[in-house]
């Protein structure tokens, strides 16, 4: 198909880079060039390929003349050996490898002659050992793999400078592929229920965490599950037994205490003390003002384990004091530790929301009641999460107590109140706005979570994926009647949000960037150990897995190294690759992002220049290509597509987008819809239909 690709582009920036990049050789490397000019000490001006250099010969030659060079040195010059005669001009292809072949002393079979034909045709410098590695993985070709599939990894290996191993050559021919990896992901997991020669544990963990990926909205599922059990463990009309049933799988799920009851389920929170993430980093401020370093010394660590434990604190806010808490851990000093400080008294102004502060309230001295009380209305005021009905119930409520006569029953009645109402307030914004959260990163699902269980056992992420995968199997017809319930109003309500939180729920389940997240002191190991990559490191480690399931096992895990390969950094410019599988209540579809962009001289990606390209398989639109440009800020999108008729569908469109990008200080230049052709190929990286079903998928608006 005629469309654009990521490695076609060059994008055109105030630097001005030239497309041709130089030419970079290592020792023993073999390539053809000819002497384009003699110098004096046995330099000579050589042309290879497209680029001329300069270099130093071990003999003298005769300038017009074309040999097979080998590299002998690069510091402080290029010096080059010659491995051939000269090169008659009109001596073919046939004849030229052949000659090389004799002179590195390789066999002339027919797999080696196709792997140095095309690098001599494509002007790559390859070296004996090179050659001999490539032969290699030709005879081990899968039969679903052309040769011209393989030259052009082959290629791609030599010029991302990786070794030619049959790990990274699967690596980067998985990496390539647009397509397929929906499937290869259900055939490991019907393996993996099969195979019981995997230890049950083992197996356990691996089939729980495919199945997290294969529903990318989990999380916001449980919290709109959450959301609707507790308006029916609230309703007085609600039948006992369908009341028992959701009260059991809460306690399953790990969200309420074994010990709740119907009576009793909704008082876990307010017997909670102050004694959660918030008192530590209180004892932590306290004891870096006072100077007390042996003591910071030893809270440290337990402020460290216990970030990971708070709902109430958004990613964003663990990520910070992680990193700040982990430095200071590594290098104890007074700068660290008043960084630290810093960031406690930031976090300090914007964490106290109505569901933390009710926390607080039965724990507060009297003295103290009108100053919280004021905290709370103001927390109540700036929650963009409640509607203006909402706030106004919750101020009433407060304006009623008498702070001055309050006693401990009083304050325990008002408590319960307000959580109440709360409860019925972010249950119905749960709801309503499934995907949306505060000025702080925080969603109403976190908020219901914590105004029932405050203590947050695990990370509130797991907790709402268990208990969407409980519900899902249940057999209680009121878990089923809410599942269904709950699908169907979240498919109604998927946008931009929505695709966020699937693409980034979707990476973090797979695990893609697991080795880096290993040299960041601040990650928490036990985390990313339930990844799935990680998962399937371990899996291939075990000698008794069948062959069958290590082989799919392989091809995940090559597929997600791959993409990590392809994402190169070259200079100040930089490609990423992300390929995702998503799955939407039923509809599975496969998005590849291809991002070519630059960087800025502080690390940080220039927002200003881009080039951005979506491969999609759509349901109504089948194959559909993006091409998404930004220059200073000012973006043209083309849509690529063979469909009739969708200028006057996209038309109307078009005023949303230039006021979403408007919002966020880009200009729209222009919205193109443009056909492309088909040309038969036998490239499977060329093809992007993701499955054989083709009634599986899901439009995506853009």
């Amino acid at each position: 198909m005629n469309y654009p690709t990521v490695s076609s582009i060059q994008l055109q920036t105030s630097s001005g880079a030239t497309n041709q990049q130089p030419l970079a050789l290592k020792q023993g490397q073999v390539i053809h060039g000819t002497i384009k000019q003699l110098y004096p000490d046995q330099m000579a001006e050589v042309q290879m390929g497209g680029q001329r250099l300069m270099a130093k010969l071990e003999v003298p030659l005769q300038a017009g003349n074309s040999h097979y060079f080998q590299v002998s040195g690069v510091e402080p010059d290029l010096q080059l050996k010659v491995v051939s005669g000269p090169m008659a001009p009109s001596a073919s292809m046939s004849q030229q490898v052949n000659q090389l072949l004799d002179s590195m002393k390789l066999p002339q079979t027919n797999d080696m002659k196709q792997v140095a034909t095309y690098f001599l045709k494509n002007n790559l410098p390859i070296s004996k050992e090179q050659l001999q590695q490539a032969e290699q993985i030709f005879k081990a070709l899968p039969e679903n793999v052309t040769s011209k599939d393989a030259l052009n990894v082959l290629q791609k290996l030599i010029e991302l400078k990786l070794p030619i191993q049959q790990n990274t050559f699967q690596a980067i021919l998985q990496g390539g592929m647009k397509q397929g990896f929906t499937e290869t992901l259900e055939k490991l997991q019907q393996l993996l229920q099969q195979d019981t020669s995997i230890p049950q544990t083992m197996r356990e963990q691996l089939l729980n965490q495919l199945q997290l990926v294969s529903k990318p909205l989990a999380i916001e599922t449980g919290g709109v599950l959450l959301a609707k059990m507790l308006d029916i463990l609230s309703a007085s009309s609600s039948l006992p037994a369908d009341k028992l049933a959701i009260l059991q799988l809460l306690k399953e799920a790990g969200i309420l205490q074994k010990s709740a009851n119907l009576f009793n389920w909704n008082t876990g929170a307010l017997q909670i003390k102050n004694t959660n993430v918030n008192s530590l980093l209180q004892q932590l401020s306290s004891q870096i003002q006072a100077g007390n370093s042996k003591e910071v010394g030893l809270v440290l660590p337990k402020v460290l384990e216990s970030l990971q434990q708070s709902t109430l604190l958004s990613n964003a806010q663990k990520i910070s004091l992680q990193q700040v808490i982990s430095k200071s851990i590594g290098q104890p000093n007074t700068q660290n530790y008043q960084e630290i400080n810093q960031n406690i008294k930031m976090l300090q102004q914007t964490s106290n929301s109505p569901a933390e502060l009710l926390n607080r309230l039965q724990s507060t001295p009297v003295k103290d009641m009108s100053s919280l009380f004021q905290q709370l209305k103001s927390a109540i005021e700036s929650q963009s999460l409640l509607s203006t009905k909402q706030k106004d119930v919750l101020f009433q409520t407060l304006e009623k107590f008498n702070v001055t006569n309050s006693t401990p029953q009083s304050i325990q009645t008002l408590s319960k109140i307000l959580q109440n109402q709360l409860l019925k307030a972010y249950s119905e914004s749960t709801q309503l706005q499934p995907f949306q959260t505060d000025s702080q990163g925080i969603s109403a699902k976190q908020q219901l979570l914590f105004l029932v269980n405050a203590a947050g056992q695990s990370g509130n992420d797991q907790l709402f994926s268990k208990l969407t995968q409980l519900t899902m199997n249940s057999s209680a017809s009121v878990a089923q009647q809410i599942f269904e319930a709950t699908e169907q109003q979240l498919a109604q309500q998927l946008d931009s949000k929505a695709f966020e939180s699937a693409i980034k729920h979707t990476l973090q389940s797979l695990g893609i960037s697991y080795e880096a997240k290993l040299l960041d002191k601040s990650t928490d190991i036990q985390q990313i150990a339930q990844q799935l990559k990680p998962q399937l490191l371990e899996l291939l480690q075990d000698h008794s897995v069948s062959s069958s399931t290590k082989s799919v096992a392989e091809q995940v895990v090559a597929r997600m190294n791959g993409m990590q390969y392809l994402s190169v950094e070259n200079g100040p410019q930089h490609q990423l690759i992300m390929q995702v599988p998503l799955e939407f209540f039923g509809k599975k579809t496969e998005a590849t992002l291809q991002w070519n962009g630059r960087m800025k001289e502080n690390g940080k990606i220039d927002a200003d220049y881009a080039r951005i390209l979506f491969y999609l398989q759509l349901n109504s639109l089948k194959e559909t290509v993006i091409d998404m440009q930004v220059q200073s800020r000012v973006v043209t999108v083309t849509l690529y597509n063979e469909t009739t008729g969708l200028t006057a569908l996209v038309e109307p469109l078009k005023e949303a987008l230039k006021n979403g990008l408007s919002q966020n200080n880009y200009q729209l230049s222009g919205l193109f819809i443009k056909n492309y052709s088909k040309q038969p190929t036998s490239l499977k990286t060329d093809t992007y239909s993701t499955s054989a079903d083709q009634n599986k998928g899901v439009d995506i608006r853009i």
